[in-house]
């Protein structure tokens, strides 16, 4: 009787109370029989150590662990491999249509519809263009752009031509609108200040590594004043929206005669064509790059938060929204979009059975409670709230979230980055991102951002690209669009990355004496590889979503 009743004693320590109890023995259960989930993924984070405070509370909440196998070196390799093999894992990270051309992917249309009605909620608004993208199936979850409530994102992560704030401080914040202004500016900066961190300054640098050398060849879109539609943008045309490749158009033409002559005034890195990715993001961690054409999603998350760990702010970065001349309208920032055909996707090899077991999980992690513990952390571990109930973070909490190696042990990023989530703003109207609450937003500011926003009379960064993006087209964006592998516009369009990787670099670096004939070349030869069949894909791929969408705002 006495051994009985110290264990139930024992017991009651543990959980306190019959429901406690109850919980417990969930929680051991989870843990007991959690479900591995294996997944590949491009996103470029470390693997997460055994303690990380995230990953062990979404092993004992929803019964699960995850393997992660990180993308290292050339990712349309990687791919091939793993579809020749058929070794897939349960998840693959989609951002192109290779694994679903390749018959790789399961349709989860259905499992979505009836197993996860969180999930098809949540993708209500887009589920419409979701199917219309995949052939009326579903093949991927979207991870980033499907909003609740209102965007409250002050911060700007897309295209842009980022700066170092030293640079504007040093010449007192000046009108920097066209990329020849940019350019004199990085110039200067450099001349003066030749080594930084006791390093080379390096004045302006692209990244051309692996499936990142889209930045190679997207400027010139911008500079022309055109949004992102990919790899082309659309002018109406005698009533008609038509289609315009940026590879060969005169805007490419005028850029790369640019770049060439930037890059005999000795400002752009020549390592630009030869480095790896790895060196690309460690130089641009070490403070001593003045500039780049990027997207920030592509470097904010690690490079640049290395730089705010080591206390140099002004090393950081801000967005410009250059263009050629200043007759043109910039058109960076757009109104934020579902990121379709990116996303997870379920493999064959996970099956039907083990795809409905993750989608429940998914479904459960969308619930908003869930979603406020892996957006915004633990509550009186990572926030508290305040006597009104309003959620804040103290200054010690908010230096966390910047520090590389607290994120890499308390935060779920390897699954956070690809998974569904909610942002926006949550029912009670916080915002689904703690950063974007007006009173973090500002706590997290530093006196280089402040002075910044001062000097151009704007409230953020995003106001800066454009305080007053206009409303989307119809059609847009075009960048979801991608023909079949195997057909000749996926063909062609190989072809033409081909040669934009070879011949760019080449006309970059010439002669500026050469520059004429290598541009006719490079014409001619993409010519050859049948960029107009690519074209002609997209104008038929603009016109059946001109359609079924519309147009531009007041043409429809």
């Amino acid at each position: 009787m006495k051994k009985s009743i110290s264990l139930i004693l024992t017991g009651l320590l543990v959980c306190s109370s019959a429901l406690t109890l109850t919980a417990c023995k969930e929680k051991s259960k989870n843990s007991a029989k959690a479900m591995n989930v294996s997944i590949f993924t491009i996103q470029q984070h470390q693997q997460p150590p055994a303690d990380n405070k995230m990953y062990k509370w979404i092993k004992e909440k929803f019964g699960v662990t995850f393997s992660f196998d990180i993308l290292v070196g050339d990712k349309d390799q990687k791919i091939g491999v793993l579809i020749a093999s058929g070794d897939l894992p349960d998840l693959v990270e989609v951002d192109s249509p290779k694994f679903q051309d390749a018959s790789c992917l399961i349709d989860i249309k259905d499992l979505v519809e009836e197993y996860a009605p969180n999930l098809k909620k949540h993708y209500a608004s887009n589920w419409k263009k979701m199917l219309e993208i995949d052939g009326g199936h579903i093949y991927s979850l979207p991870n980033w752009g499907v909003y609740d409530g209102v965007d409250q994102n002050p911060n700007y992560n897309q295209s842009a031509f980022f700066i170092q704030k030293a640079v504007l401080k040093e010449f007192d914040y000046p009108e920097v609108k066209t990329i020849d202004q940019y350019f004199d500016l990085l110039e200067k900066y450099a001349q003066k200040y030749p080594t930084i961190e006791g390093m080379p300054t390096i004045p302006f640098n692209i990244i051309t590594a692996d499936w990142e050398a889209f930045d190679l060849w997207n400027p010139p879109n911008f500079l022309a004043g055109y949004p992102n539609d990919g790899n082309g943008h659309v002018d109406k045309v005698n009533g008609k929206y038509v289609y315009t490749d940026n590879f060969t158009d005169e805007n490419a033409k005028r850029w790369f005669k640019l770049a060439n002559h930037y890059y005999n005034r000795n400002l752009i890195d020549p390592a630009s064509f030869t480095d790896t990715r790895d060196q690309y993001y460690a130089k641009i961690a070490q403070g001593r790059v003045l500039g780049m054409f990027i997207q920030g999603w592509q470097f904010q998350t690690e490079a640049e938060n290395t730089l705010k760990t080591a206390g140099l702010y002004e090393r950081t970065y801000v967005p410009l929204p250059i263009v050629f001349d200043e007759t043109i309208k910039p058109h960076y920032r757009d109104i934020s979009i579902a990121n379709l055909q990116r996303g997870f996707g379920f493999t064959t090899k996970c099956g039907e059975e083990k795809a409905i077991a993750i989608l429940k999980i998914m479904n459960e992690m969308m619930t908003e409670e869930n979603q406020k513990i892996m957006r915004w952390g633990f509550e009186n571990e990572d926030w508290q709230k305040d006597g009104s109930g309003r959620p804040f973070r103290t200054p010690e909490q908010r230096k966390q979230q910047e520090d590389v190696n607290w994120v890499l042990h308390n935060r779920a990023q390897l699954w956070a980055d690809t998974a569904p989530k909610m942002e926006g703003s949550f029912s009670d109207g916080y915002a689904c991102d703690m950063n974007q609450m007006p009173w973090e937003f500002q706590a997290n500011a530093k006196p280089e951002d402040i002075e910044i926003w001062k000097a151009y009379d704007v409230p953020s960064y995003a106001a800066l690209m454009d305080k007053n993006p206009p409303q989307n087209a119809g059609w847009y964006p075009l960048w979801q669009i991608a023909p079949l592998d195997g057909s000749d516009a996926a063909l062609a369009l190989s072809k033409v990355e081909s040669i934009q990787r070879k011949l760019l670099p080449a006309m970059i670096m010439a002669k500026p004496e050469e520059f004429e004939g290598l541009w006719k070349a490079y014409v001619n030869d993409m010519n050859a590889a049948g960029i107009g069949t690519y074209v002609s894909f997209m104008q038929s791929a603009l016109d059946n979503r001109v359609k079924k969408f519309g147009g531009l705002p007041g043409d429809n």
